[in-house]
């Protein structure tokens, strides 16, 4: 995976999705005040409608998933323990890993044993380089040894890096067909229903030509390189789903797995992939996973679990980019990323009932601003109970000086179709309440981290989350 940082930087991606704004109905409920306790300024006129049907919140945290690498036994991932309890403590329930020939059985049992505790794989199920590997091992491996295991199955990892000077194009598509047909036919066992993607072409999806007969959904790897998950700088998200789709899929709206992105934060690094600050990553982390979620991804997977091994001059990319140090302790995007599942996740899903809510930005109410747009998204867990994301679709670093940026917050305006009871979050900080009330409208601080807020019917709120 190393040689995919030779062109991350020219594939600089995330898409900002298309900003919900207020419903356009007319503010008539009391104003609670500002979250400092002095009047707030008039709220400005409403903007366009935002949809009032909730996603689902379960349905959200699992599109949450991290790469991992069960078998690299001489880094971190040689402790087991750790690797089980850290996904367990995370929340996660999807991991990607892969599943090579050769794999022994401790590999296999480690697979089984996390599925045991609710932690599924997707396992890259194709290798073009070295040659000659056979590839009827695969799907072999896959429904003998851990199929009950199984999220999904994915083509070649980025073959036209690991295979650059060979024709990857032909050897990836020829190794896309034969897991496939295996893995739908009766060879080595009855046939898998999971859903088996394509490969994460890199540089031109174009050289590949149409997979549809032979995959059941895209992969895609954008890489943020540095900027914020808004950033509409380099490939953007949105391309790059349209391109997987044209190119591979004739067009068709087939689902879209982003398996690979994230950041790193080696911050002595000299390559083209810039790094950002831990700061930075924790800010960025959740605002990715809301982004990509909204933005349609099926599932999207943060690269990766754990620094592999201990990097005291911050100067290698590849051994930085983990949701904890190399020694397990916690980096404060493990610490954001755990308390944003642990406060949006919900037992089961449940139905989604409309909730319209409109926002409009006081300090600026004709337009996004220097700092970017302030972004919503409303969900609904199981219990009745609707959460409310916000942020600034801002920048916290500066990739070229490298060093950290703190933007003011942005006072909000928040107009609901009806009285609720409300507490507020912030999960790069912490996973408690605060600014408990009931209100129909009320004005909230939106600053560049995560804020939720939990709105229930008045006279029923909770303690916790």
């Amino acid at each position: 995976m190393s040689r995919r940082i030779v062109i991350a930087a020219t594939l600089l991606a995330l898409l900002g999705a298309v900003v919900l704004r207020p419903d356009g109905s007319r503010d008539t409920g009391p104003d609670r005040g500002c979250t400092d306790g002095r009047p707030c300024p008039a709220a400005p006129p409403p903007r366009a409608p935002a949809s009032p049907v909730p996603l689902d919140a379960r349905a959200f945290v699992d599109t949450i998933g991290v790469n991992t690498h069960l078998f690299y036994l001489d880094t971190s991932y040689g402790d087991y323990a750790m690797v089980k309890r850290r996904l367990l403590e995370l929340g996660i329930r999807h991991i990607r890993d892969g599943l090579d020939p050769g794999r022994t059985e401790q590999f296999f049992d480690r697979v089984n044993d996390l599925a045991a505790a609710g932690i599924k794989s997707t396992l890259i199920a194709c290798r073009v380089e070295p040659g000659g590997v056979p590839w009827t091992t695969y799907v072999d491996d896959a429904k003998r040894r851990v199929r009950s295991s199984l999220d999904a199955l994915e083509g070649v990892n980025e073959p036209d890096l690991v295979a650059a000077g060979a024709d990857w194009p032909t050897l990836t598509r020829a190794c896309q067909r034969q897991i496939h047909s295996q893995a739908r036919g009766s060879a080595f066992g009855p046939p898998l229903t999971v859903p088996v993607m394509g490969p994460s072409v890199q540089a031109d999806d174009r050289q590949l030509g149409d997979i549809s007969a032979s995959a059941d959904g895209g992969a895609i790897h954008p890489y943020p390189g540095g900027r914020h998950p808004g950033s509409r700088d380099g490939h953007p998200f949105a391309a790059q789903m349209a391109d997987v789709r044209a190119s591979q899929f004739g067009g068709a709206r087939v689902p879209v797995y982003a398996t690979e992105t994230g950041y790193h934060d080696a911050l002595n690094a000299t390559g083209e992939h810039p790094p950002v600050s831990q700061r930075a990553a924790a800010i960025y982390l959740p605002r990715l996973f809301l982004e990509y979620a909204r933005g349609g991804v099926r599932r999207t997977f943060v690269y990766e679990l754990v620094d592999e091994r201990p990097d005291p001059a911050l100067a290698d990319v590849e051994l930085n980019y983990g949701l904890f140090e190399s020694d397990w302790s916690h980096k404060p995007s493990a610490i954001a990323l755990k308390n944003t599942i642990a406060l949006l996740d919900s037992p089961g899903n449940g139905p989604r009932r409309p909730l319209r809510h409109a926002l409009a930005n006081i300090a600026d109410p004709d337009g996004a601003g220097p700092r970017g747009a302030v972004r919503d998204v409303l969900l609904q867990k199981a219990d009745g109970s609707y959460w409310l994301a916000l942020w600034q679709d801002s920048k916290v670093w500066d990739e070229s000086a490298r060093t950290d940026i703190a933007n003011p917050p942005a006072r909000v305006r928040v107009t609901l179709d009806r009285a609720m009871s409300l507490a507020s979050y912030r999960p790069t900080q912490a996973a408690t309440a605060s600014g408990r009330r009931t209100a129909r409208s009320f004005t909230v601080a939106v600053g560049d981290d995560l804020l939720l807020i939990r709105m229930t019917a008045a006279g029923n709120q909770r303690r916790g989350p």
